[in-house]
């Protein structure tokens, strides 16, 4: 199991914000991506996004360095692969009257220990 931070990058017409939803535990990057997608409550917020919508029709062509296409990845992929769409270089943000936000992700420490997830635990530090 690996510590992973939940990051957060809020955008609006008259400010933004950038900021930390909490710590969690898991085994890898993919883990992260299906917590997130599920649009758990992080520190008595809902994480609200549209991974589960976007997976079905944001698929990407991917090329290589002469410009040439040499084939397609799915939403679900490239946002594993950048650690969440606040990373992701062609992620845009629309709709700003409300404001928008965009999350991701790091792992801090791999191979926590058992005692280590029950630390972090009885210290209030964990969010699953």
């Amino acid at each position: 199991m690996n510590l992973y931070i939940i990051e957060f990058k809020h955008y609006a017409p008259k400010d933004s914000e950038k900021g930390i939803k909490g710590y969690i535990v898991a085994k890898n990057d993919e883990e992260i991506y299906e917590f997130i997608k599920s649009e758990p409550e992080m520190l008595g917020e809902i994480i609200y996004n549209s991974y589960a919508d976007k997976e079905d029709y944001d698929d990407k062509d991917i090329y290589d360095d002469d410009d040439n296409a040499i084939g397609t990845e799915t939403f679900k992929e490239r946002i594993i692969g950048c650690c969440g769409d606040m990373y992701d270089e062609y992620s845009e943000v629309s709709d700003l009257y409300y404001g928008a936000t965009q999350y991701g992700w790091t792992c801090v420490i791999k191979d926590v220990t058992s005692q280590d997830v029950e630390g972090l635990r009885y210290l209030g530090i964990l969010q699953n």
